[in-house]
C-alpha cells in the first residue's frame, strides 16, 4: 500500500438540509431549506469552516423539474450579488447565458473563459454582445474546465458541460462548495487564464490552499498539469484497501490502470463503468482492467456518459473535468478535487450502481 494522506483533523456545523432526490433521472443531495447556502464563516486556527455542506448533483435530469442540476446552477449565478468567474469549456445553455448576461447588467462582474472551438455559439455570442469579457484558448489542447466561482465563495465544477447535452442527456456530476479558500484556488486559476493568457503547460503552479476543509471533509484541489494530478490519484489508489469503482468517459492512462492492477493482485475489489464508443478504442484499459479480474462494464445511454470519477473505498471520491489520459495530465487546462468523505461518496457510488443496473 502506498503512503498515507489520511488525516484525522474533525470538525463540527450544525446545518439544516434535506435529502432530495429527483424522480427524473438526475439527483440533487443536501440542498439547504429555504435558500442557499449559508456561508458565515467561522475560523479555527487555520481551519476554515462553513455553514452549509457539499452539495452534489447527477445529470441528465428532465428540463422541467425544479430540483434538477440545471435548476441550481442557474439559481447559483442567480444568487449572485458581487462577481461570477466562469470557465466553461461550452456555453451553449440559454438560460444560463441568460441569467449571466441579466447580473451583468444589474453591476455583478461578470468573466468567462472558454475553449475557441465553441466561439461560434449563440449562448457565448449572446454574452459578448452584451458586453461580458470572454477570453478563448486558441491552442490545440483544451481549456477543458467547467467551473463557476460565485461572489469569491461559492466553487461550482465537474464534469458537466453548460449546454443542453450536459444537463439533459449525458451522465454527469457537479459539486457546490462553500468555501472562500477553495473558491481563491479557482479564482486564482480563473485569473491565469483571463488575464495572463496562460493555459495548460504554461500554467504556473501556484494552488494557494491545495487543501481545505468543508464541515467534517477534507477536500484537495488540484490543476492540470501543474499540480501533478496523476501522481496524486496514484496516491489514492495505493490507499485503498476494500475496493474502488470509477465511471470513465476516457480511461487511456497506462500508469492509473498499472495502479488499479495492483491493487486487484492485492485483493481489492475493483469495477469500472466505461463510455461503449471510447471503449472501442484500441488505447481504451477496459479490456486490460477486465483481463486481470476487474469488474467492467459498459454504459447504456445512447448519448455520452461523461463522468471523470473514481470512489476509494466509499470513502474518496476524485472528480472534476480531468479524464484519465495523458492529454488531460499534459496538455489540457483541467481541475479535480479529491474529496475524503463517506457522506459524498456513497452519493455518487449510488450514481455507479444505478448507472451499471440499466
Amino acid at each position: 500500500m502506498g503512503k498515507s494522506k489520511k488525516r484525522s483533523r474533525k470538525g463540527r456545523l450544525s446545518f439544516v438540509a434535506i435529502l432530495l432526490v429527483a424522480a427524473a433521472g438526475g439527483g440533487a443531495y443536501y440542498v439547504q431549506q429555504g435558500g442557499y447556502l449559508d456561508t458565515t464563516r467561522t475560523h479555527d486556527g487555520d481551519r476554515e469552516t462553513a455553514q452549509g455542506d457539499i452539495q452534489v448533483y447527477f445529470a441528465p435530469c428532465n428540463p422541467l423539474n425544479p430540483l434538477g442540476i440545471d435548476d441550481r446552477l442557474i439559481r447559483l449565478l442567480e444568487s449572485a450579488t458581487k462577481s461570477i468567474d466562469c470557465a466553461l469549456y461550452e456555453l451553449q445553455l440559454p438560460e444560463a447565458a441568460k441569467v449571466l448576461i441579466a447580473r451583468h447588467r444589474e453591476g455583478v462582474a461578470v468573466r468567462i473563459v472558454s475553449d475557441s472551438r465553441y466561439e461560434d455559439r449563440d449562448a457565448i455570442q449572446t454574452c459578448i454582445n452584451a458586453g461580458i469579457p470572454v477570453v478563448f484558448d486558441n491552442r490545440s489542447p483544451f481549456m477543458h474546465n467547467k467551473f463557476c466561482i460565485v461572489d469569491g465563495r461559492l466553487v461550482w465544477t465537474g464534469s458537466t458541460n453548460v449546454t443542453e447535452n450536459g444537463m439533459y442527456r449525458n451522465n454527469n456530476n457537479a459539486v457546490l462548495i462553500a468555501s472562500a479558500k477553495l473558491a481563491l484556488n479557482f479564482t486564482n486559476e480563473l485569473e491565469e487564464m483571463f488575464q495572463k493568457k496562460k493555459f495548460g503547460a504554461r500554467s504556473p503552479k501556484n494552488t494557494a490552499y491545495p487543501e481545505v476543509w468543508v464541515r467534517d471533509a477534507r477536500v484537495e484541489c488540484y490543476f492540470a498539469p501543474e499540480d501533478g494530478v496523476q501522481r496524486e490519484i496514484l496516491d489514492e489508489i495505493a490507499d485503498s484497501e476494500t475496493q474502488i469503482d470509477f465511471m470513465a468517459f476516457s480511461f487511456t492512462s497506462n500508469e492509473i490502470a498499472r495502479a488499479m492492477a495492483a491493487r486487484l493482485a492485492d485483493g481489492v475489489r475493483v469495477r469500472g463503468l466505461f463510455e461503449m464508443r471510447n471503449a472501442a478504442s484500441k488505447h481504451s484499459k477496459d479490456e486490460y482492467l477486465a483481463e486481470r479480474g476487474a469488474t467492467v462494464y459498459m454504459d447504456h445511454n445512447k448519448y455520452t456518459m461523461h463522468h471523470k470519477v473514481i470512489v476509494i473505498d466509499v470513502k474518496t471520491v476524485i472528480a472534476g473535468s480531468y479524464n484519465f489520459s495523458t492529454n488531460a495530465e499534459k496538455r489540457n487546462d483541467e481541475n479535480v478535487l479529491i474529496i475524503h468523505s463517506p457522506e459524498v461518496a456513497k452519493k455518487y457510488t449510488r450514481e455507479f450502481d444505478k448507472l451499471i443496473a440499466m
